[in-house]
């Protein structure tokens, strides 16, 4: 059974691996649940930033880049992490669709006392669970508990969309906004590209975005870039001029200058400090 669950962030990230973007940004091959028991911290996801506090909720999905900036001394999560294989046991895909379309738009909430309990109740039994020895009925018993917690997730997350003031038109157009750059910001970064999938024009679109997330879709799009150039840079012995045509450049020379605009560093220079970084 695909899962784990940790006490706090600091054993996650010795426990299982995370693929280091930049010696900042960080993601993972799985869906991230993270319940703050008690203290605060910024968690910067993409390149928008979250403040939590005791009894917020935060859900991360797979491959999304993300790091805690900051946190007080006190910082507490419960961290419920679920492989993708989890849903292969289930007998539809209303978890896996439902969850994908809800962390898009809205990955942190506020959880009452009550559902603060439960959560931790839950933690706490799957813990105790996840250090048996594994048999099939032990199995059944952790995806059982695994399914109830998602299930409550998407009703917490559902619902509190549902008391969103932004209009859920604009949330639905972010979304697939989003969606949509995911799979096309390597061979497109036009505005109007996005624009037309979605059936509106450039300039709603570009309202709405801003209005939704504070940042308009062309540092979106140029934001999704930047990190992919990193984790290219760092994961990859592919040489410059092979990363720069894998992202659509013109010229190796087009993609350093864009890198260098929003890293300060060229992606030579780049590559070097994370190569020292690694061997250290």
């Amino acid at each position: 059974m695909d899962t784990s669950i940790y006490d706090n962030y600091s054993g996650a990230e010795r426990d299982f691996e995370f693929f280091y973007l930049d010696g900042q940004y960080k993601e993972c091959d799985s869906l991230l649940c993270l319940i703050c028991m008690r203290g605060t911290a910024t968690v910067k996801i993409r390149l928008q930033e979250y403040q939590m506090k005791r009894c917020d909720f935060l859900v991360i999905g797979p491959h999304i880049p993300f790091y805690i900036v900051e946190q007080s001394d006190d910082f507490h999560i419960d961290i419920i992490r679920a492989g993708l294989s989890i849903f292969d046991f289930a007998t539809e895909d209303f978890l896996k669709i439902h969850l994908e379309r809800l962390t898009r738009g809205c990955p942190i909430c506020t959880l009452t006392a009550r559902k603060l309990i439960m959560f931790h109740t839950i933690h706490s039994y799957l813990k105790i669970l996840s250090k048996g020895e594994s048999n099939r009925y032990r199995d059944l018993i952790v995806y059982e508990y695994i399914k109830v917690f998602f299930y409550e997730v998407c009703y917490i997350l559902d619902h509190h969309q549902a008391r969103s003031k932004t209009p859920k038109r604009d949330r639905e157009i972010t979304k697939e906004f989003f969606l949509s750059v995911e799979k096309n910001f390597r061979n497109n970064r036009k505005v109007e590209f996005y624009a037309d999938i979605i059936g509106i024009t450039p300039k709603h679109l570009a309202h709405v975005v801003h209005n939704v997330t504070g940042k308009y879709p062309s540092e979106w799009i140029e934001s999704y870039l930047t990190l992919e150039s990193k984790k290219l840079l760092r994961k990859t012995k592919d040489s410059i001029q092979v990363i720069s045509f894998d992202l659509n450049f013109a010229t190796p020379s087009h993609f350093a200058k864009f890198f260098k605009d929003k890293t300060g560093q060229t992606p030579k220079e780049f590559r070097k400090m994370t190569e020292s970084a690694d061997e250290q």
